[in-house]
């Protein structure tokens, strides 16, 4: 009985992806990112988000901006087909080659929860993609070395934050989730 209700479970998700994805495919002019009801993000390999992903994670460990705690997965109508693909990725490696395959028509979607690795191992998970695009916004802007933060780490990859009235290091994949409940840039006063 547990069986047949998680192959019911299953079928039923299934079923709710491809309506969203086909309303989603033929609402969505090219490179445009669209919002559903549910403010989940149908994308592109050419969406602002597709190019802060790969641009977090480019260049060799001692350089990467972050780390994509693998594996996750994509939901993509290509225009080769008429079905939802369901592709799982398991590396950086993976992931450059996912992108590149993709045509410039085809939609995807990222199956929530997304968990980012930080430089001491510490991990946050993200639930929406206009979450995740914020937050690798900001990784890649402290990465940079931008002066809008003061580094706590020699590589630009932890930064203060004033949280509650004390000065904390965090890694900069955390910086969103800590301006989003109201902590700020910097050490406190």
């Amino acid at each position: 009985m547990k069986r047949n209700n998680t192959i019911f479970k299953t079928l039923l998700l299934r079923v709710v992806l491809v309506l969203s994805m086909l309303v989603l495919t033929f609402c969505q002019e090219k490179g445009e990112d669209i919002v559903d009801a549910n403010k989940d993000v149908s994308f592109t390999k050419y969406s602002e988000i597709s190019t802060l992903m790969k641009t977090a994670i480019s260049g060799d460990d001692d350089q990467q901006c972050i780390f994509f705690q693998y594996p996750f997965t994509f939901y993509a109508q290509l225009s080769s087909s008429s079905s939802i693909e369901v592709i799982s990725i398991n590396s950086d490696d993976e992931l450059f080659d996912f992108f590149d395959q993709l045509a410039s028509s085809d939609q995807i979607r990222l199956d929530f929860p997304i968990h980012l690795i930080g430089v001491d191992g510490e991990i946050t998970e993200i639930n929406t993609l206009n979450e995740f695009k914020d937050t690798l916004q900001l990784v890649v802007d402290a990465c940079s070395g931008s002066s809008e933060y003061e580094y706590c780490h020699s590589n630009n990859k932890k930064v203060y934050i004033c949280h509650n009235g004390t000065t904390i290091c965090v890694s900069i994949n955390a910086i969103n989730a800590h301006l989003e409940h109201g902590d700020e840039l910097g050490q406190c006063d």
